[in-house]
C-alpha cells in the first residue's frame, strides 16, 4: 500500500432540490406512460433517493413506484413485483426504467381490472436536482481518510458510496476507486464494494467501514477509531455496535445527536435485544 496519494480525497455531500411535475399518475396505466417519458432526475427521485433516507422511516427501503402500486391503489401483487426490483443493483437509471416498464407490461398484457387512486392519492411525479457541496475534509493518507469517515455526515456517507457512481456512471464508489488507484489497495477497495446500501443504513455501513480498515490495519475497529478519528470513548462504543442497533435510535444519535446520559440506556436495550433469544 502506498503512504500517501497522489491526489488527496475531496470529501463532497449533496442535497436535493425538488420540483413538482405537471405528471400524475391515477391508475396503473397513467402510471407506466410516466414511467416512459419522465425524466431520468424524476426516476431518480422517486427510487434512488428513499435509500438516504429509509432509515428515518425504521423500515426496509421500498420505492416510491412500488410502494404506491401496492399500498396506495391496492394492486398488491404488482406492487410486490415492483419493490423486489432493486435500482441499487442497476448501473444506470435507464437499465432500472426498463425493468419497471416490462414488469407493467407484462401485468396490463392480461387485461387485468385496474384499480384507481382514491381522490387526492394520485402519484405525483417530482424531479430533484443534486446540489454537491465541498465539505472542506481532505484525506491524503489512510489515516486521514479513516479520520474524516468518523466526521463527515450521513449524505457525504450516501453520496460517495452510492450517489456519484449512479449519477456520474463510475464503475464504482469513490472511495474504493480512491483507495484503489491512490494508495495502491484493492484488497480493502474490493472489500468496500462489496457494501450493501439495500440492506443496512448509512451509520450501519460507516461501522462497517472501521471493521474492513481495522482488519487491515491489524487492529480492533473500536482501537481504530479511538486512535485516528479520537471520539469519546462512550461514542465509540455505540459506533462499533450500530450493526445491531435499532434503525430508529441509530437514526437519533446520529442525526439529533443524543446526550451522553441517554448511551447507557440505549446500550442496555441492544444488549438485550442481543439476549433475548436465549
Amino acid at each position: 500500500m502506498r503512504s500517501k496519494a497522489k491526489n488527496p480525497f475531496v470529501f463532497m455531500t449533496s442535497s436535493s432540490l425538488v420540483t413538482i411535475t405537471e405528471r400524475k399518475a391515477g391508475n396503473i396505466r397513467e402510471l407506466l406512460e410516466g414511467i416512459k417519458v419522465v425524466s431520468g432526475s424524476s426516476i431518480y427521485h422517486h427510487s434512488h433517493q428513499v435509500y438516504r433516507e429509509w432509515q428515518t422511516f425504521g423500515r426496509p427501503p421500498i420505492h416510491d413506484f412500488g410502494y404506491w402500486v401496492g399500498e396506495v391503489i391496492r394492486e398488491k401483487g404488482l406492487g410486490e413485483r415492483l419493490a423486489a426490483v432493486d435500482p441499487t443493483q442497476y448501473d444506470d437509471i435507464r437499465s432500472f426504467r426498463s425493468r419497471l416498464v416490462e414488469i407493467i407490461e407484462e401485468h396490463l398484457a392480461s387485461d387485468p381490472i385496474t384499480n384507481q387512486a382514491p381522490q387526492g392519492s394520485q402519484f405525483n411525479f417530482c424531479e430533484s436536482t443534486s446540489v454537491i457541496l465541498d465539505t472542506g475534509a481532505r484525506a491524503g493518507n489512510l489515516d486521514e481518510f479513516i479520520q474524516a469517515l468518523g466526521r463527515i455526515t450521513s449524505r457525504s456517507l450516501y453520496y460517495h458510496l452510492f450517489e456519484a457512481r449512479i449519477r456520474l456512471h463510475r464503475f464504482d464508489n469513490d472511495f474504493s476507486i480512491w483507495l484503489r488507484e491512490q494508495l495502491e489497495a484493492p484488497e480493502i477497495a474490493a472489500e468496500i464494494s462489496k457494501l450493501d446500501i439495500s440492506v443496512s443504513s448509512l451509520e450501519q455501513l460507516r461501522a462497517h467501514l472501521f471493521i474492513i480498515l481495522g482488519k487491515y490495519r491489524g487492529v480492533p475497529p473500536g482501537e481504530l477509531v479511538k486512535k485516528v478519528v479520537q471520539l469519546p470513548a462512550e461514542m465509540i462504543e455505540l459506533l462499533m455496535d450500530t450493526i445491531s442497533y435499532p434503525v430508529r435510535s441509530l437514526n437519533r444519535f446520529f442525526d439529533e445527536k443524543i446526550k451522553p446520559e441517554e448511551l447507557s440506556a440505549l446500550r442496555s436495550k441492544g444488549n438485550n435485544r442481543k439476549g433475548g433469544t436465549k
